[in-house]
């Protein structure tokens, strides 16, 4: 509990845990845990579905990943995120054609992204789907407590704020982060990655035919390894070795039905890549 104190030339102070203390101090860092920190919504699972690999393909693969989560409704809370898919690429190659900075690209990639998060909602609002804006995360209890299933974006709103990346100059900080630190910032259950594939692969199953699907790994073994290719952003699986609520996630073939129910059932399908304690 705080307090107040007085000093010796007679100036009352708040007497608290960093008073006087720099709060970028190594020491103070190391010592900063919280034992038992709080889930604000710790029944939230969060579904991210792909924008290339799911709605760019059109109705044919949208329309049943859409099909199967309304069936979830009523049975566990969650929202959808929504990603940009082909056209953020093609944003990216036209910013960088222009010469904008990391920051610069940032700032552009996530209109694609509300442009597909209401072409979602237009497909699911009458099944009780609410198209919800970062600035009103706080009113997601009341949303998921209403049966509503909220639609969100993921790309983080780092902006100009966007640090540069460690190779080259596109941001790393995308959608599949943001979606991620959602869940995680939240204490959610869990972290659903919705794509057009069976998981991970060693490889990239497309340019190479001896690919091997990995059903299991965990994020430090995929940090230390050598990936040429990786499913969802790394900066995900950087997070993951951090992580204090969501410690797995699910990466699941939204083509096949019953991949999305399976996960948010808590089974083992698709890759699952977790925190390895020590």
């Amino acid at each position: 509990m705080s307090d107040f104190i007085k000093d010796e030339e007679g100036r009352t102070h708040l007497n608290s845990r960093f008073m006087r203390e720099s709060l970028v101090d190594k020491n103070l860092l190391n010592d900063s845990e919280v034992v038992n920190e709080v889930a604000i919504l710790p029944y939230l699972n969060f579904i991210n579905i792909g924008g290339k690999s799911i709605i760019d393909r059109g109705k044919k693969a949208l329309f049943p990943v859409i099909e199967e989560v309304v069936e979830l409704k009523g049975k566990h809370k969650f929202v959808l995120g929504v990603t940009g898919g082909a056209r953020v690429d093609h944003t990216m190659a036209i910013g960088l054609d222009f010469g904008l900075p990391i920051g610069g690209l940032a700032m552009v990639v996530g209109a694609v992204e509300e442009q597909n998060a209401n072409m979602v909602y237009s497909l699911m609002a009458k099944h009780g789907a609410i198209r919800l804006a970062k600035d009103g995360y706080a009113e997601l209890p009341h949303y998921l407590e209403g049966g509503m299933i909220p639609i969100l974006t993921c790309n983080p709103p780092h902006h100009y704020w966007e640090r540069p990346a460690k190779k080259g100059v596109l941001p790393e900080s995308g959608a599949d982060f943001g979606a991620y630190m959602t869940a995680e910032g939240l204490g959610g259950r869990s972290m659903i990655f919705v794509r057009d594939q069976e998981g991970l692969y060693d490889k990239d199953p497309a340019k190479h035919k001896d690919a091997k699907f990995i059903k299991r790994i965990s994020a430090q073994e995929i940090l230390s390894g050598d990936f040429e290719d990786l499913i969802i952003d790394r900066m995900v699986i950087e997070m993951l070795v951090k992580a204090r609520h969501i410690k797995q996630i699910h990466i699941v073939n939204g083509l096949v039905e019953g991949n999305i129910t399976k996960a948010i059932n808590g089974e083992e399908v698709g890759t699952i890549i977790y925190k390895e304690e020590k």
